[in-house]
């Protein structure tokens, strides 16, 4: 991986026996309100992270460079991750963040490092767990509740990237808002928007915007907003809003 990650301040406590080697009781935590391990025992969360490391990056240091994926699987457990690509006029492209409990699967066909041109850095300060892949794809071949969990997620990333190329074309920010909110509160019944500007930036609106809109949509009695915190108050009505083009 490009870049140098920092182990210093990650692991400060000693591991109780029931936690994997190198984490903490906090880390613990983070990683058991993954999606991926929804309603699993521990054994079963400890079997997967048995080999894994923790590391951490500072904002803007990369993870990847084209050609140069991971062969790991990359847990968040804080911050997020920024994809992207430049383009041939040297422009950034093709945005989008991988956040807490977000798993990005390694490369694994060797071929199409040659045409695969994504980039990823820390967009802030990042705490992640890597997977080493035998070892992971070892333990969702043995636990089915694993392998569950995890093609419900990959099947809401495949949602998501079709419901951000559907919206490519829609002008309205209250769309482009109300679209991702639904996302995430179908969830659960709350998220944490923060930090707002790299929110914005993922929804692809100005943060002045996304503080309007929330506003707005606060107003209407759709949603609860209060320092960076959402929660639905009528689904109904956020659905609406996300199909008003």
């Amino acid at each position: 991986m490009n870049g140098s990650p920092g182990k210093g301040y990650i692991s400060d406590l000693s591991p109780g026996p029931q936690l994997p080697p190198g984490f903490n009781l906090r880390d613990w935590r983070h990683a058991l309100r993954s999606a991926i391990f929804d309603n699993l025992e521990e054994r079963v969360v400890r079997d997967a992270l048995r080999d894994s490391q923790l590391a951490c990056f500072r904002r803007g240091q990369p993870l990847f460079s084209s050609g140069n994926r991971p062969q790991d699987f990359t847990l968040v457990l804080q911050g997020r991750i920024k994809l992207f690509y430049i383009d041939r006029n040297g422009d950034e492209r093709g945005q989008r963040f991988v956040g807490p409990g977000e798993l990005l699967c390694p490369l694994c066909d060797p071929d199409a490092a040659e045409t695969t041109c994504c980039l990823a850095e820390a967009a802030e300060t990042l705490q992640v767990v890597l997977m080493p892949a035998d070892s992971f794809l070892h333990a969702v071949q043995t636990h089915a509740a694993l392998a569950q969990n995890l093609i419900n997620q990959l099947a809401l990333s495949l949602e998501r990237a079709g419901q951000k190329a559907g919206l490519c074309k829609a002008r309205s920010a209250q769309v482009l808002v109300a679209s991702y909110l639904l996302v995430r509160l179908e969830q659960k019944s709350w998220c944490d928007l923060r930090p707002i500007g790299l929110t914005a930036q993922e929804i692809g609106v100005a943060r002045e915007t996304l503080s309007r809109t929330l506003t707005f949509f606060r107003k209407k009695g759709v949603i609860d907003y209060q320092q960076g915190h959402v929660s639905a108050l009528n689904l109904a009505s956020l659905r609406e809003l996300a199909t008003e083009l």
